[in-house]
């Protein structure tokens, strides 16, 4: 019987997570120099108004960023595992195209994530020492359409490489 081989991930995924990867420590990094500075409680929510809706401990603005490190590892964890042939009972396996599909697919997603909770982190950091938003309200729309747009185009592209 003929064995698949592993299915190597793009290079462009490989050089998108380590810039992506290097923003983020950035990131938190920049947060943990200005910690000291922030107040005791830091606004900790918004509303579509923007205006603060909730504050919360200073520590909180690590919340944000712990969730997309988590969401993160998990979709590297299914990158992973989509580079490698699944044995399937009466179907047919999927093909190198269909698995380089679903690595590029989660390569996009899991990086989109990290960077918009990274920008966010920016943002609270900079409400919460005093300064003005640099995240607005259309980020978030924009993010949300770009994260669809992934997914829409990873799931049609699966269609099609069926065919």
């Amino acid at each position: 019987m003929h064995t698949q081989q592993k299915t190597p991930t793009p290079r462009f995924c490989h050089q998108l997570t380590i810039m992506v990867t290097t923003i983020f420590i950035a990131g938190i990094t920049a947060t943990l120099i200005q910690y000291h500075k922030l107040p005791a409680t830091i606004p900790v929510l918004q509303s579509f108004t923007s205006e603060q809706a909730q504050f919360g401990p200073k520590i909180a603005i690590f919340y944000l960023p712990f969730i997309a490190l988590m969401l993160f590892l998990l979709l590297h964890y299914l990158e992973m595992k989509a580079a490698y042939p699944v044995m399937r009972k009466k179907k047919a396996q999927l093909s190198h195209q269909q698995r380089q599909n679903g690595i590029i697919t989660f390569c996009l997603i899991k990086n989109s994530i990290l960077l918009y909770f990274t920008y966010s982190l920016f943002n609270d950091l900079m409400v919460a020492l005093g300064h003005e938003r640099i995240l607005q309200q259309w980020h978030a729309y924009l993010f949300l359409l770009l994260l669809s747009g992934i997914f829409i185009a990873g799931i049609l592209r699966g269609f099609l490489l069926d065919k």
